[in-house]
């Protein structure tokens, strides 16, 4: 959890450097000839704009940082006129393009054709049902999944592995990239979205799109605005546009139309008229262009060349602004600076410029302690104000910092008392000492309520000297507000990380209360079936009896060829009462530890003959050190059996179709996962919901009894473990089965420990 908790706030700290995101080489190629005409033409800007979600993000945020209240800044044309063209045009000719490499290694265009597929979409639900203007929609729909952009264009290598994650069906989406960074791409969409200041229905937007219930806090003034675009994108990726090229689509989408008042047939036409007409607008952001890097280069340096005059024509006037902002800022009062601090690092840099410029002190190095204190995080400030190093510094696997001292060795509150640095900041200067210069060295903890936060370490300035009563009380006063500041940061840090987990609950007892539903069908169609084998087997055996008493006393052929099949059938029957017995009432399993890995090989070698007679290779990979789980090894093979054949069955009614087992440690949770994954034809939405139904087959009438799949669900539960199933039309099948990894007992104590 220290390792998650660290990288999720390594992410969180890239993205408070991101002012804007890179866009497409040919989107550039497109946008800068616009942007450099002499004049430029605001409409054709706008077209540009209006079909990429990075331009669009940086137009909003342009306006929100001109002072345009974000709750007007709802729609791309409102953002266009709060903006005046010269700012527009110097803000447009500073775009990056993202390196090609880039570019492939993580289907970008995929993406953006993705964001522009959701947002033309959104725009014609928002006109059929008539509650959110289109215009807003459009917007929504358009950068739903910047905070997916923002990762696959800021850490391209680490989401090659999430997509990477994706091809091999070891996770979703969500799941893979909160493996990776920690953190997955809606909850950084949102931080972006807040940090950039956009209104709160986008925010929202951004943030819980994926969830299939949208909690009523989130849902904002503009009703429906989340649902709409969670609509729309799964339209979008129904109908081609997915974000990635191993996606699959488990959801419903008429039942999720029908909560806006749409029919299913309404959305699949929106669907069809939104994939008829992307290419044009594709066309026209350069979505289907990959310009060479010398085109590139050339329109790049002509923008350059723009902005430098652009530049130099404002550069009086800017020198001049800035000058008196810096000297405004140095007047205001640190409580006040504090106030709109809202996280740990404005405060640790508010509170280090501030002690530097306003106390004269020489160097200036405020830290906080994470909440769950395994790492500290820190800046360190010189004497001219400037904030050179922010750091992180892990602590979890060393002994925690210095408490407050009990008796202070000045008279000030125990909370913010300075003290000899040399005696409780030890693991500093073991870390930057030669960056701090010379002594003397004082810390000042900041803390509330006798708890501590965190510590200002310091030196006062040149030449450096002992610290005076009336330097202590200075420092001991902003430490003081400092340690309220950090709380109050901290407590909203948290309050965000509790409602992420909120909303992360809410998708599991839906999962929950599906399974629970799904136990409960079984359950009570397997008492249903005991009663009726009961029932039929009585008069069955005395219709095969007398059959069979008739038939040895005929001499006419005929007659006796049909008492036979009497005879035959009600063999059959029996045979299907025998079957429906054991489903309703399997034998209790004989667990004993087994070598996960290896009941796989061996499945997969006994099943091999089947899939090739159906032309399909059935093939089978294990992590290293799986551990063992406790199972009735014959059950467990006979309900993976059962899914390995509904895969090779699946298969032969595609050409090329394969059939994978894996086997996977997942360590975390300390549990075993087989996973197998089929590229057949898929299951649509009704098969899927009734997969393990008894009794329900998803082949036509008379080819199976529908037993397959719920025999291996009943055997996978009175094994402890879990089985869950997604599939999509053209998408191929996976099917997760988990068990608890085997825990061996304690050993047993000796006996004089036991006497003791």
């Amino acid at each position: 959890m220290a390792a998650a908790g660290l990288q999720r706030r390594k992410v969180e700290l890239l993205l408070e450097e991101v002012e804007h995101l890179p866009t497409l080489p040919g989107v550039s190629l497109h946008v800068l000839p616009l942007v450099m005409a002499s004049p430029p033409r605001p409409r054709d800007i706008q077209l540009a704009i209006e079909v990429d979600p990075t331009l669009a993000a940086r137009t909003l945020k342009l306006a929100i940082d001109l002072g345009h209240p974000a709750e007007a800044m709802m729609s791309i044309d409102a953002a266009l006129h709060a903006v005046p063209l010269d700012a527009l045009t110097a803000s447009l000719l500073s775009i990056d393009p993202v390196d090609p490499d880039v570019l492939h290694g993580v289907e970008l265009v995929r993406l953006w054709r993705h964001a522009l597929a959701t947002a033309m979409a959104c725009q014609v639900i928002a006109t059929r049902v008539g509650t959110v203007p289109p215009e807003t929609a459009f917007l929504a729909g358009l950068l739903h999944d910047i905070g997916q952009v923002a990762l696959r264009v800021l850490m391209p290598r680490a989401y090659a592995q999430v997509l990477e994650r994706l091809r091999t069906g070891r996770a979703d989406l969500l799941e893979a990239e909160r493996e990776v960074f920690g953190v997955d791409h809606a909850v950084v969409g949102r931080q972006l979205a807040q940090r950039w200041g956009f209104a709160e229905p986008l925010q929202s937007v951004i943030w819980l799109h994926h969830q299939a219930q949208i909690p009523a806090a989130n849902r904002g003034a503009r009703g429906g605005l989340t649902e709409l675009v969670r609509l729309a994108d799964l339209l979008a990726r129904q109908h081609g546009f997915s974000y990635h090229a191993a996606e699959q689509i488990p959801e419903n989408t008429a039942e999720v139309a029908e909560r806006l008042g749409l029919s299913g047939v309404q959305a699949e036409q929106i669907g069809r008229q939104v994939a008829s007409a992307i290419e044009l607008n594709a066309g026209r952001a350069g979505l289907r262009d990959e310009p060479s890097p010398t085109e590139l280069g050339r329109v790049l340096l002509g923008a350059n060349v723009r902005l430098g005059e652009l530049y130099r024509s404002g550069y009086s006037l800017c020198h001049t602004a800035q000058a008196e902002f810096r000297q405004a800022s140095l007047l205001l009062e640190l409580n006040a600076a504090l106030a709109t601090c809202h996280s740990t690092r404005a405060v640790l840099e508010t509170v280090a410029t501030t002690a530097c410029n306003a106390l004269g002190l020489r160097v200036a190095v405020p830290y906080a302690v994470a909440t769950d204190g395994s790492y500290v995080e820190g800046v360190r400030c010189t004497s001219s104000g400037g904030i050179e190093e922010h750091f992180l510094h892990d602590i979890a696997g060393t002994d925690r910092l210095e408490p407050v001292p009990a008796r202070p060795p000045m008279p000030f509150p125990v909370s913010s008392a300075p003290v000899r640095a040399e005696r409780t900041e030890g693991w500093l200067f073991e870390r930057c000492g030669a960056d701090l210069g010379s002594g003397p060295f004082y810390a000042a903890a900041m803390a509330v309520a006798d708890t501590k936060l965190g510590a200002i370490v310091f030196s006062i300035g040149d030449p450096p000297h002992e610290l005076t009563s009336q330097e202590a009380h200075q420092i001991a006063s902003v430490a003081g507000i400092a340690g309220i500041a950090l709380k109050r940061a901290q407590a909203e840090a948290d309050l965000v990380a509790l409602s992420e987990e909120l909303a992360n609950v809410n998708r599991q007892l839906q999962a929950a209360h599906h399974k629970s539903l799904q136990e409960r069908n079984v359950a009570s169609l397997s008492e249903m079936a005991m009663g009726a084998a009961h029932e039929i087997n009585n008069p069955l055996a005395i219709i095969s009896g007398r059959a069979q008493q008739l038939a040895a006393q005929q001499d006419d052929a005929a007659t006796r060829d049909i008492l036979q099949t009497i005879i035959d059938q009600a063999d059959r029957i029996s045979e299907i009462i025998t079957e429906l017995r054991a489903f309703a009432k399997p034998p209790a399993p004989k667990r004993e530890p087994v070598d996960a890995a290896a009941l796989a090989r061996r499945l997969a070698d006994e099943l091999r003959p089947q899939g090739a007679s159906a032309e399909v290779p059935i093939a089978v990979d294990a992590d290293e050190g799986v551990p063992p789980i406790e199972v009735d090894p014959d059950q467990v093979a006979a309900a993976l059996g059962e899914i390995v054949r509904n895969a090779v069955e699946a298969c032969s009614h595609a050409e090329g179709g394969t059939v994978t087992l894996l086997v996977q440690a997942l360590a975390a949770e300390r549990s075993v996962r087989f996973v197998v994954t089929d590229d057949g034809p898929g299951m649509d939405p009704t098969v899927r919901a009734r997969a393990f139904d008894p009794f329900y087959s998803g082949y036509e009438a008379g080819r199976r009894r529908g037993l397959g799949l719920p025999r291996a669900y009943r055997a996978v539960q009175a094994n402890g473990g879990d089985i869950t199933l997604e599939s999509a039309p053209g998408g191929g099948t996976t099917v997760r089965v988990t068990f608890p990894a085997f825990q061996p007992a304690p050993p047993e104590p000796a006996n004089g420990s036991a006497r003791a």
